[in-house]
């Protein structure tokens, strides 16, 4: 792909973001307002299902969050070079869980830049001494991202991102459900 298509198609895809950023929010309060003005629903339904139409808010907020570093990271960040994964990362711990932030070590014009991923995961995902590559902005060496890493992010803005639009849904439809649950039993 020339570099006119792949800077037209990372536009479009920022693009795509900022309409529906928007937009999906500004359907969710119409949503919460649809379900306040059905008064075939008790009180109590109507909370709930205001309350699940608009609180997976949060989860599409993270997710969108998510997916406009990568596309900026992907923007910005376009030389492949091999690294060296120099450590696993630090450790942050968040209750039980450890969170990963791996660092890594990569030459350019004889000039030796140590980086540490911005995004963290619950799991390893690379290892100390592995080699992989890694995307960096001419301009600014330390502004890279890594595909093994962006993958994962990618996946984890897909579920915040599916919890933020299908609970929205479900709340809108909650009187159907409950109908058909009721149906089943």
């Amino acid at each position: 792909m020339n570099k006119s298509k792949e800077k037209h198609s990372k536009n479009s895809a920022l693009k795509h973001w900022y309409w529906f950023v928007i937009f999906w929010p500004l359907l969710c309060f119409v949503f919460a307002g649809i379900i306040i003005g059905q008064s075939e629903r008790t009180v109590d339904e109507r909370i709930s299902d205001t309350v699940f139409t608009i609180f997976p808010l949060i989860f599409f907020a993270i997710g969108m969050s998510i997916r406009r570093r990568l596309l900026k990271e992907r923007e910005n960040a376009i030389v492949l070079t091999t690294a060296i994964v120099v450590s696993e990362g630090r450790r942050q711990r968040t209750g039980r869980n450890k969170i990963y932030f791996p660092e890594f070590e990569f030459q350019v014009n004889g000039i030796n830049y140590r980086v540490m991923s911005s995004g963290g995961s619950g799991f390893q995902l690379v290892k100390s001494g592995d080699w992989i590559d890694l995307y960096y902005n001419p301009e600014n060496p330390q502004l890279f991202y890594v595909p093994v890493l962006q993958r994962y992010d990618n996946r984890c803005s897909h579920l915040y991102c599916g919890i933020g639009i299908l609970f929205p849904l479900i709340g809108l439809f909650a009187p159907q459900l409950r109908s058909l649950f009721s149906f089943l039993s």
